[in-house]
């Protein structure tokens, strides 16, 4: 991967259900060197699952990133940039009209993935990693709107699911409230797991190993090591026992959103999805029989990156 100039740059920008992420490189000769990274909520799926419609207010709140994150491509001196929408937008009814303004403000089309291409990018993103490179895997991430299941190794994807069953979409539909009663959480649990346990049918361990990528667990491991300031070098490779998670959980649920809202390692806007979105791992690593599952904080973007510099260089 060597660039035919110094300092050619690229980046991509993930629309996604809970947040923007903003993900920039440059070539060198033997590896790709990240220059930002950013992830900026706007909550874009807020009242998806009642209305069908993005919210008027959330487009506007994504918009206004939009428009900043093109500043800083600019100021970046980034010459491509690809900008791909995930599962809020490719459930809304009214899309059509967020990607005609998301595209105008970033002057890229703005491409929307279906499920299965998100649920393969993030799994070519964890692969890129050295660390996995002698293992077969499992990839799961948990975003705002949909999660995804990918299983593979280097000969390339076995199985690839995507389902709706994203951070907020779950808060919206199970958690009315904070505290979270025992019984709410007993509810939301035993539902996932029924889910689960019929989706994840095919998947097998088998020698592979389980890791959980995105912004929902590696906020969790951020709380969890209280972790003041965000150093993904810290949370990067961490092993992440299921027992540990289940207690974490099931404190957090006691607690009211001001209190967790104060938690060292907590980024903004995601005081609420912290719970929905741990049971979602918590289900997998339950249906799989998984005590431990490790962090990779590479995934969608990375991989999107990766191809973007390929094609260009």
């Amino acid at each position: 991967m060597t660039p035919a100039s110094p300092r050619r740059r690229f980046a991509i920008v993930d629309i996604g259900s809970n947040s923007v992420k903003f993900l920039a490189g440059e070539p060198l000769k033997t590896k790709l060197k990240i220059i930002d990274d950013a992830s900026i909520p706007t909550r874009l799926a807020e009242g998806l699952l009642r209305t069908g419609e993005l919210k008027a207010e959330a487009m506007k709140r994504t918009f206004d990133v939009l428009r900043e994150l093109r500043e800083r491509a600019d100021g970046l001196g980034v010459e491509a940039l690809r900008p791909i929408a995930t599962s809020a937008v490719r459930d809304s009814s009214n899309r059509k009209r967020f990607l005609r303004e998301a595209g105008s403000i970033l002057g890229e089309t703005v491409r929307i993935l279906s499920g299965v291409q998100e649920a393969e990018a993030i799994f070519a993103g964890v692969s890129l990693d050295p660390h996995f490179k002698r293992h077969g895997i499992i990839s799961v991430e948990v975003g705002g709107g949909s999660a995804q299941w990918t299983a593979g190794d280097n000969t390339g994807v076995e199985h690839r699911l995507s389902l709706p069953l994203g951070a907020v979409r779950l808060r919206e539909r199970f958690i009315p409230d904070h505290p979270v009663t025992p019984a709410v959480l007993g509810s939301m649990r035993k539902a996932l797991g029924e889910q689960l346990g019929l989706a994840l049918a095919p998947y097998s361990l088998d020698g592979k190993r389980l890791v959980g990528t995105g912004g929902t667990v590696t906020t969790l491991v951020a709380v969890m090591r209280k972790l003041k300031v965000w150093d993904p070098r810290k949370v990067d490779h961490t092993v992440l026992r299921k027992e540990d998670l289940s207690r974490f959980l099931n404190r957090l649920s006691k607690l009211p959103l001001g209190q967790i809202r104060k938690l060292p390692g907590l980024p903004p806007k995601r005081e609420d999805l912290m719970i929905p979105g741990g049971c979602v791992f918590l289900a997998t690593m339950d249906v799989l029989g998984a005590e431990e599952m490790t962090i990779s904080v590479r995934g969608l973007r990375y991989a999107l990156l990766h191809q973007l510099v390929q094609e260009r260089c």
